[in-house]
C-alpha cells in the first residue's frame, strides 16, 4: 500500500496545479483572442463535451471502484483492465463516426469548422484515458509529475504559438496534444503493471448495466451548466458563451481551492457511520459543514461585489460585459455550496445515491423547460440562464432537505442558522464597496487605482467581517 499522507500531499499540489495554470493561461488567452473566434473556440469545447461522457461509457468510476477490490488478484487485474479498455475503445471508435457525421453536416463559420475536425482529437483519445488505474493503484506521485509536465508544456507552446488574435487554431490545437500526449503518458505507465487478455461476452454483458447506471449518475449534472452553455451555444452570439464561460472558470477555479474540503471528510463520515457512531458524525458534518460556509460565504460575496474587477483582471477589459455573469456564479455558489455539504455528507454518505440522481434529473429537467423557454422567446444574455440554472439548483436542495429531514438523516438545524449568519454578514460588504466607491470612484481599467480599490475593499471586509 501507497503511504496515504503522500498520497494527499501529492492530490492536494495536482488540485493546486489544476487550478493555478488556468488562472496564467486564461488571461493571456482572453487578451489576445479575437471575441468571436475564442467564442468559437468555447462553442467547440462545449459540443464535444456532449460527446466524451458517451465515449467513456461510466468506465473511470466504475474502473477504480473494480480495480480496487481486486489489487491482490493480479489476473483478475488483468482480466477487468482489458475489458474496460475494450469497451472503451469499441465506445470511443463510435462516438468518433458519430461525430464526424454530425460535425460534417453542420454549418457555419470555416474557422468553427476547422475547430470542430482539430477538436475531435480530444473525442477519439478517450480510449486511452485510462487514469482510473493510476488512481486505483494509488499513483498520485507519478499524476503529480505528468501533470506538471503537462501544464508546463501546455504553458510555454501557448506562449509560444499563440501571439495574435487570430492563432485559434494553433491554440485549440496545442490544446488537443496536450490533451492526447496526458492519456498517452497514464497509458505506457499503467501498462508496465498489467497486460491484455482475452474476455468473454458474457463478461462484457455483465457491467454493461452498471457502466450506464454510474453513466447517468456522473453525467446528470450536464443538465445545468453544461446544459446552459449547450443552448447558448446554439442561439447566442459567440462571445455571449465565453462571457459564460470566463465567469464559470473564474468563480469555481477560486471556489474550488475551498470545495475540496468537503470531499476529504466523507471518508472519515463513512467510517463512523459504519461503527455507528451517530453523535461524531452528526458532529463532524456541523463542525466541518460551519468552517467551509464560514469561508466560502465571504469569498463569494466578495468576488460578487468586485465582479467587474475580477472580470478586468482576469480577461481584459473587452470582456467586462461578463461581469454581470461573474456576479450571478459568485452568488450562486453559496446554495451550491450548501448543497455540495447536503448530497456528499449526508445523502451520499448515507447511501441514498439513487434519489440524489433523481433529484438531479428533476432539477435538470426543470432547467431545460426554462432554457427551452427562454430560446423560444428570443432571450440569449448568459445572465437569464445562470438564473435558470440557480432556479433549478434551489429545486434541487428543497428536495435534499426533504429527504433529510422525512429520514432524520441528521439535524439541519445548527448547519442553517451558522449559514444564515454568515451570510447575513457577508451582506454588509456590498455597504462597504458602496462607501469605498462612492468618497472614490475609478474606471473599470487595470490601473494603480483599480488595485487600491480592490485592496482597500478586501481589506476592510475582512476587518468587518472577522
Amino acid at each position: 500500500m501507497k503511504n496515504i499522507k503522500v498520497n494527499a500531499i501529492a492530490n492536494l499540489l495536482m488540485r493546486v496545479l489544476n487550478i493555478v495554470f488556468p488562472l496564467i493561461t486564461g488571461p493571456y488567452i482572453a487578451r489576445i483572442l479575437n471575441k468571436t473566434e475564442y467564442g468559437y473556440f468555447n462553442i467547440t469545447n462545449t459540443f464535444i463535451g456532449l460527446f466524451i461522457p458517451f465515449a467513456t461509457l461510466g468506465i473511470y468510476n466504475y474502473g477504480i471502484r473494480a480495480i480496487s477490490k481486486a489489487k491482490e488478484n493480479k489476473q483478475e487485474i488483468n482480466r477487468i483492465f482489458s475489458l474496460l479498455f475494450y469497451i472503451s475503445l469499441f465506445c470511443t471508435v463510435i462516438t468518433t463516426i458519430v461525430y464526424f457525421i454530425i460535425t460534417f453536416q453542420m454549418e457555419g463559420a470555416p474557422v468553427l469548422k476547422t475547430l470542430y475536425y482539430i477538436m475531435a482529437i480530444q473525442v477519439f483519445a478517450q480510449f486511452l484515458n485510462i487514469e482510473w488505474m493510476n488512481e486505483a493503484f494509488e499513483n498520485y506521485t507519478f499524476i503529480l509529475y505528468k501533470t506538471l509536465f503537462i501544464r508546463i508544456f501546455m504553458l510555454v507552446s501557448i506562449f509560444t504559438f499563440v501571439k495574435t488574435e487570430h492563432d485559434i487554431v494553433p491554440y485549440a490545437f496545442l490544446m488537443s496534444i496536450a490533451t492526447l500526449l496526458n492519456y498517452l503518458a497514464s497509458f505506457f505507465w499503467i501498462k508496465k503493471e498489467v497486460h491484455f487478455v482475452g474476455v468473454q461476452w458474457k463478461d462484457v454483458k455483465a457491467v454493461i448495466q452498471p457502466l450506464i447506471a454510474i453513466l447517468l449518475l456522473a453525467n446528470a449534472g450536464m443538465l445545468y451548466t453544461y446544459l446552459d452553455r449547450m443552448f447558448l451555444s446554439s442561439i447566442a452570439l459567440p462571445e455571449y458563451v465565453s462571457y459564460y464561460t470566463i465567469a464559470q472558470t473564474l468563480v469555481f477555479s477560486i471556489s474550488g481551492v475551498i470545495s475540496g474540503a468537503v470531499s476529504v471528510s466523507i471518508p472519515r463520515l463513512g467510517y463512523y457511520l459504519g461503527i455507528n457512531d451517530k453523535k461524531a458524525y452528526d458532529d463532524l458534518v456541523n463542525k466541518g459543514g460551519r468552517i467551509f460556509m464560514f469561508c466560502i460565504t465571504p469569498l463569494n460575496f466578495g468576488l460578487a461585489i468586485l465582479a467587474s474587477h475580477a472580470t478586468v483582471l482576469y480577461a481584459g477589459e473587452q470582456y467586462l460585459d461578463a461581469s454581470f455573469s461573474v456576479f450571478l456564479f459568485a452568488l450562486r455558489s453559496i446554495p451550491w455550496a450548501m448543497a455540495l455539504i447536503l448530497e456528499n455528507q449526508i445523502i451520499f454518505v448515507q447511501g441514498y445515491e439513487n434519489k440524489l440522481t433523481m433529484f438531479y434529473f428533476i432539477g435538470g429537467g426543470l432547467n431545460l423547460v426554462l432554457n427551452s423557454i427562454l430560446a423560444a422567446v428570443g432571450i440569449t444574455k448568459p445572465e437569464w440562464y445562470i438564473l435558470t440554472t440557480i432556479v433549478a439548483e434551489l429545486l434541487v436542495i428543497a428536495l435534499d432537505i426533504l429527504l433529510i429531514n422525512k429520514n432524520q438523516l441528521i439535524d439541519l438545524r445548527r448547519l442553517f442558522i451558522y449559514a444564515g449568519k454568515y451570510v447575513l454578514y457577508s451582506s454588509g460588504f456590498f455597504i462597504i464597496y458602496g462607501l469605498i466607491s462612492w468618497i472614490r470612484p475609478i474606471e473599470m481599467v487595470v490601473n494603480g487605482a483599480l488595485l487600491i480599490n480592490i485592496f482597500v475593499t478586501i481589506v476592510s471586509c475582512v476587518i468587518y467581517y472577522v
